[in-house]
């Protein structure tokens, strides 16, 4: 009878799967929100965050925060890039170097590369981003992230 019990104890934990722990799920939020910025979606990016984020960024004015601090940042990038001839920027990234949630609140440092076209020429910097989650209801928002790299080269 031992072995029967251990038996269906054993089965039934290999046939519940884990759930994913909070920092798992924000971790996937990030990197969602940096697919749908790779991909042109506007809308979903601006989503992601939570009104009034706080942005450091290489680019002036350097930093963005208070109400429709994610549009002010895009308008800002969008001015930076023309102005520097700058097109098809893209954000690739690796597993993260760092990730801690408690829960309600989570830090993400992931290693990423900006990927763009300067005047028709393949551009790359290595660089981090770091973005501090809070959870809202069921969902993860960005609080906040920072942009930090190195100078870019030719790809």
């Amino acid at each position: 009878m031992k072995m029967f019990a251990l038996a269906a104890c054993a089965a039934v934990l290999v046939a519940v799967p884990a759930a994913a722990a909070p920092v798992d799920d924000a971790v996937a939020t990030v990197t969602t929100t940096l697919d749908k910025f790779n991909g042109g979606d506007v809308a979903a990016f601006i989503a992601a965050h939570r009104d009034g984020a706080v942005i450091i960024d290489e680019f002036a004015p350097f930093a963005w925060g208070g109400s429709g601090s994610v549009q002010a940042w895009l308008d800002s990038y969008g001015k930076d890039a023309a102005a520097h001839k700058i097109s098809d920027g893209r954000v690739d990234y690796g597993k993260p170097l760092q990730a801690n949630s408690d829960g309600t609140s989570a830090y993400i440092v992931l290693p990423t590369v900006y990927r763009f076209k300067q005047d028709g020429k393949p551009m790359a910097g290595k660089s981090t981003m770091t973005f501090v989650m809070v959870k809202t209801g069921k969902e993860w928002k960005i609080s906040s992230w920072s942009y930090a790299g190195a100078t870019a080269v030719p790809e």
